[in-house]
């Protein structure tokens, strides 16, 4: 009982940390001075917790991390891109213009920049730190279980709580999750979570910005089938990973024993 209640108590303090510290920090030098004091207070709990090592909760550089970094990018941003496209299609919404040139390329190097830092440390959270403690102690299927349920109540800090948001994050939940499971570290999940969050910094700007994203858009109207299309695309990107899931690289430290 007291090392689950050390490892809750680890786990809201990390929560807390990067949602209200880090995300809500008004200054640019706070946030990044925060960001890197984010380690040693995860080392900090790490130790508490008994588990000591960052590669016991899926921070692990094998030889074909960043294999597993861009094929993951490479999914996520694609199949967000597509789902922007039919929604386009579908006339939820219109392009109206681009940014010009040089405020572009900020607003690219920002959106690429917040979103690896926002994605690897909520992966970090509510993956990595759920199947290290966990492991071998209760059933995959229910570490599996609990770290989508957190993620996405763990998503209203930014969305929100609503009944389409919760399922919405439930959705997106079967792959990022499902990533770790089969790969044993966080870098397949990182990179599906960044590349989808970096499209959508594209259309949308970063989390908490004023100004819109790098392309200028107009609402038009929302349909059923345009609803439909933000479960399908993540559901159909959950199918192919499952189907390729041999493909990807294996950490040496694996956060679970069973196979398909």
């Amino acid at each position: 009982m007291a090392y689950y209640l050390k490892v809750i108590v680890g786990f809201i303090v990390l929560d807390v940390y990067l949602n209200i510290g880090i995300a809500k920090a008004s200054a640019l030098w706070l946030q990044i001075l925060l960001v890197l004091l984010f380690f040693p207070l995860l080392k900090g709990i790490l130790i508490l917790t008994q588990l000591k090592e960052y590669k016991q909760i899926g921070i692990s550089f094998h030889s074909r991390w960043a294999k597993n970094l861009t094929l993951g990018f490479i999914i996520g941003f694609t199949f967000w891109l597509v789902g922007y496209a039919i929604r386009n299609y579908l006339q939820e919404f219109t392009i109206t213009g681009v940014q010009p040139f040089p405020q572009l390329l900020l607003s690219f190097i920002m959106i690429l920049l917040t979103f690896f830092i926002g994605s690897f440390l909520n992966d970090i959270i509510v993956r990595g730190y759920v199947f290290g403690h966990l492991r071998g102690k209760i059933s995959m299927k229910w570490i599996f279980l609990i770290s989508i349920t957190i993620y996405a109540l763990d998503d209203s800090w930014n969305e929100g709580i609503s009944l389409s948001n919760i399922l919405f994050s439930l959705v997106i939940g079967l792959s990022l999750t499902f990533a770790i499971y089969k790969t044993g570290s966080l870098w397949l999940t990182t990179g599906i979570h960044w590349g989808l969050d970096v499209c959508y910094g594209i259309f949308n700007g970063t989390l908490g910005s004023s100004g819109g994203g790098i392309l200028e858009t107009q609402a038009l109207s929302s349909t059923f089938m345009t609803e439909a299309i933000s479960y399908l695309v993540p559901l159909f990107m959950f199918l192919l990973i499952y189907l390729v899931r041999d493909k990807f690289e294996k950490s040496p430290v694996v956060l679970s024993e069973a196979r398909y």
